[in-house]
């Protein structure tokens, strides 16, 4: 049996690969998303982030890919704002002079651009979410299968 002829990548699919690739770990941390949505609307202090992404992933919950409600705690919130702020994804402003310290994250101009040209993506997950619904139906049942002949 003789294979089909495949064709090389090309450099430009390659670029594109890596470039893609890189998106995904810049913006793929577990809580990212929803602190660059919570971010979306406006500056908020950390209080606040943490009150308002609680708030998204208990709506996000019963769609979620794994069927578990998560809890963001603070530990990991300022871990991931650190993160953040490292990579200039977000800006930590603190206000000078004032007890107890008074901190607001806002997102850095360039990842505003980056939400903006994430939306086309959603809508097509708006779009085609029979392909989602069956992908998060197929992978829980394999998770599932999985735990049970452990």
């Amino acid at each position: 049996m003789t294979r089909p002829s495949t064709q090389a990548i090309t450099a430009e699919d390659a670029e594109r690969l890596r470039k893609l690739h890189d998106a995904k770990q810049l913006f793929g941390g577990d809580w990212m998303t929803a602190i660059l949505l919570a971010l979306k609307s406006g500056p908020k202090h950390y209080t606040e982030l943490l009150d308002l992404v609680g708030s998204l992933n208990a709506a996000a919950a019963a769609n979620s890919w794994s069927g578990r409600p998560r809890v963001l705690h603070a530990s990991v919130l300022t871990r991931t704002l650190k993160t953040m702020t490292a990579d200039r994804l977000i800006v930590r402003d603190q206000e000078a002079g004032v007890f107890p310290p008074s901190v607001i994250y806002s997102l850095a101009p360039a990842t505003r651009e980056a939400l903006e040209a994430m939306q086309p993506l959603a809508d097509w997950v708006s779009e085609h979410a029979d392909i989602v619904d069956q992908a998060r139906h197929r992978r829980s049942q394999d998770s599932e299968g999985a735990r049970r002949s452990a």
